[in-house]
Parts: structure tokens; C-alpha cells; sequence
């Protein structure tokens, strides 16, 4: 049995945020394709703010959607949900911890939602004799304490927290949580993201997962949705042809996008340049010319704000290969250590003398 796993909608209203409700809807309906009929979300479907869950409602009585069982964990955006406050027979809103199975030769799940002073290994010690090791998933939301420096910068503060120590000691086969927005898989804990970007922050393309409740292997699906970001940095240096550096940064930043020729008026990104350059005035117009036919997130033009001038093309040759020597360094990638453009930033600093 196929199962699909959602988090972090923060539904608000269709008037307000109509692209949410479109991200849910193309997820419902790759399920169909695939003849998957059972759908969870790890909490935070609606917004802090959401007191009437009508638009939703409606969308699990649609039709196309009847077969579909929705079952939802609150999150700490929703933790106040529950069954009375839906009137469709195929939304099960778990307010409390407990196992559920789907079928009889599905592994068990348990439901972990988000309990404000809790923590997850406090909640699934109760369920332990229950639960044969690498043998059932969990499914929670909160902070894997590995992935705190992914944590949602819109919510300082630890939520909920699993640890390392918790799944050793329970051994879940498969983690699936909500609550980061980005999506991360280590081992077996996953974060399925937000499937629509709520903001800049939450950049590319979006996804959902899919778990055979089988055998506990969980893959990655892409959401089609209205919008997608990106938010985007550059270095710059006086070279010799400033219009060729720039176009080739640019060119290789768009290919790693992996955006089809039918998506690119879906984009909304926020460009920032730092660093020196001869002729500021021909960088922006060499930026526009780059990103001509995209739309710039509300409308703001590229940042050059973090650009200085200077003309000194020996000091951009001596930077130029400090430059490679950083991007050529193993360097862990975590909040604790500087980003290699951090570094770079730096070395500029040093290079030009102030």
C-alpha cells in the first residue's frame, strides 16, 4: 500500500493564498494517477491564524477527492484541530499519539502530533512494547535535532525535538516529519518541506513523499505549483570583460535550476551582487539582459548595494584565484561554520582593504 506525506500547507484562504490550495490539489491528484488513496499531512495544514476551515472542507468533498482518506496531525500552527470542526466523512484529524495500521500487512505508523512541551521521545516511550524494531514509522512534527540548523527562520525556537539518541533507542524504520521547511533526507529521517514556498526563504521546487507502507521505502514526488523561488547571490570582480563574468555565473546558477522552458513565469527570485566592478551601471544592465522575461520577486531590482568600484585588474587576478582555492576546499556546511561565500566575502575585504 502506497501512502502519501504532506506538511506545512499553512493553508490560510483561497482569496489570500490560492497557490497553496493549488500545490494540495496537484498532489491529490498525481495520487489518482497513481491510484494512491490515503493521505497524511504532519501538521501545520493551516495557517496560525485560520479559524475556519470551510475552502478545505470543500476540497475533500469534491468529487474526484471522496476516496481520498485525509489524515492529519496537528502541528504547532494548528494544534487546536480537531474531528468536530470538519464536516467530510474522509478527513481523521489525530489530536492525540497512537498507532495506527492501514491495512493488515502494513507496517505500523504512529502519529506523534506536535505537544507543546514535549518531546518526541518522551511521547514515543509510551508506545514502545508496541512498536517491533525496524518495524514500524513514525510520523511527527517537530525538530530532528540533526537538521537545527535548518530549522524555519519565520520560528525561532525548538519544537517537539527527536533526537539521534531517540531513534537509535526505538528504532523507527522510517522518520517522516513537519515543521522545517526545507526538505532534508538523512538516513531514514525525511522532512517532506513545504510543497509550495511560502516565501523567498522556501526557494525551487517543491515535493511531497510517497511511503510503501510495505516495505518502508520512501521516494520523492515534485509538486506542480503557481510559483517558484529563488534567491540568488553573486560575487563580482573588475575583470577585463565584466559583462562575460557576471553571464556566466548567472547561466550556470539558472542551469542547476532544472526549470522547463513552460515554468519560467512561474519564477519569482531576489538577486544580490557583492563585490567590485568597474562600471556598475553596465552590471545592472547586464543582469537584466540575463534574467530578461523573468519576474523579480515584488517587483525589486537586482541588489548592487554590496558592489564597490574599483578598476584594479591585478587585485581581481589575485582574487580570482583565492577565489577557486576556497570553492576547492572541503568544507562542512552547517551553522556553526562560516559559508564558503561568507569566506569569499572576506577575502574580498582583505584583498581590496576595506
Amino acid at each position: 500500500m502506497k501512502i502519501a506525506v504532506t506538511a506545512d500547507l499553512h493553508l490560510t484562504s483561497l482569496q489570500d493564498h490560492a497557490e497553496r490550495y493549488h500545490a494540495l490539489e496537484n498532489i491529490l491528484d498525481q495520487m489518482l494517477m497513481e491510484a494512491i488513496h490515503t493521505m497524511i499531512i504532519a501538521g501545520d495544514l493551516f495557517d496560525v491564524h485560520i479559524r475556519n476551515y470551510a475552502e478545505f472542507d470543500a476540497l475533500c468533498q469534491k468529487p474526484k477527492y471522496r476516496d481520498i482518506q485525509f489524515h492529519i496531525i496537528p502541528g504547532n500552527h494548528d494544534s487546536q484541530i480537531d474531528s468536530r470542526m470538519f464536516t467530510s466523512d474522509n478527513v481523521k484529524i489525530h489530536s492525540k499519539s497512537g498507532i495506527h495500521s492501514f491495512d493488515l500487512i502494513s507496517v505500523p505508523f504512529l502519529f506523534l502530533p506536535y505537544q507543546k512541551d514535549k518531546t518526541m521521545g518522551e511521547e514515543i516511550a509510551t508506545w514502545r512494547s508496541e512498536l517491533p524494531p525496524n518495524e514500524w514509522i513514525l510520523i511527527g512534527h517537530g525538530d530532528w535535532m540533526e537538521s537545527i540548523q535548518e530549522s524555519n527562520p519565520l520560528e525561532p525556537g525548538v519544537y517537539m525535538v527527536l533526537t539521534r539518541s531517540d531513534v537509535e533507542s526505538f528504532k523507527p524504520a522510517q522518520v517522516v516529519l513537519g515543521h522545517v521547511h526545507k526538505p532534508l533526507d538523512k538516513d531514514q529521517v525525511h522532512y517532506t518541506g513545504s510543497p509550495c514556498g511560502l516565501d523567498i526563504s522556501e526557494t525551487g521546487k517543491r515535493r511531497f513523499l510517497i511511503i510503501d507502507s510495505e516495505d518502508g521505502s520512501v521516494m520523492s514526488k515534485t509538486v506542480d505549483t503557481d510559483i517558484i523561488f529563488f534567491d540568488e547571490s553573486f560575487i563580482m570582480l573588475p575583470v577585463e570583460d565584466e559583462k562575460i563574468f557576471i553571464k556566466k555565473q548567472v547561466q550556470s546558477r539558472m542551469k542547476e535550476w532544472n526549470i522547463k522552458e513552460s515554468d519560467r513565469n512561474k519564477i519569482r527570485m531576489r538577486v544580490k551582487v557583492n563585490g567590485y566592478s568597474a562600471d556598475k551601471n553596465g552590471l545592472m544592465m547586464t543582469l537584466k539582459e540575463c534574467f530578461e522575461g523573468l519576474s523579480f520577486y515584488q517587483d525589486q531590482e537586482p541588489d548592487l548595494s554590496g558592489v564597490s568600484i574599483s578598476d584594479d585588474v591585478d587585485r581581481a587576478e589575485i582574487t580570482r584565484r583565492v577565489l577557486e582555492k576556497i570553492r576547492a576546499l572541503k568544507w562542512p556546511e552547517n551553522e556553526e561554520e562560516p559559508s564558503k561565500e561568507q569566506m569569499m566575502l572576506e577575502a574580498l575585504h582583505v584583498i581590496y582593504g576595506d
